[in-house]
């Protein structure tokens, strides 16, 4: 799949990814960088977590998810269907923010 993938980049048939996780969008980063495509000229790359998608050779912008506040939350519930068991269910949303880096333009 990644040779398909930086085939149609390199044949201009895409221009952005989204890649989960850092450590996969750093290995697409560098094939696409040994195939001659420009990051973030001829495409630009946005990692999911961003737990070190800031140490790239061309820094990547990334999706980072609050993941203490995720863990907290869910502390929170299930002590809360702990103590009663017929509470309804909940659906929280917590949002992640966007760190904005050298690989998008």
């Amino acid at each position: 799949m990644l040779a398909a993938f930086t085939d149609a980049v390199a044949e201009g048939r895409l221009d952005a990814a989204v890649v989960h996780n850092d450590h996969d969008a750093i290995v697409v980063l560098q094939r696409l960088r040994a195939r001659g495509v420009d990051v973030p000229g001829d495409v630009a790359i946005v990692a999911y977590d961003d737990e070190v998608a800031a140490l790239a050779d061309i820094p990547l912008t990334a999706i980072a998810p609050p993941k203490q506040a995720v863990g907290a939350a869910a502390v929170d519930l299930l002590a809360q269907r702990i103590a009663d068991p017929s509470r309804p269910r909940h659906r929280i949303a917590i949002l992640p923010e966007l760190h904005v880096r050298a690989s998008s333009a």
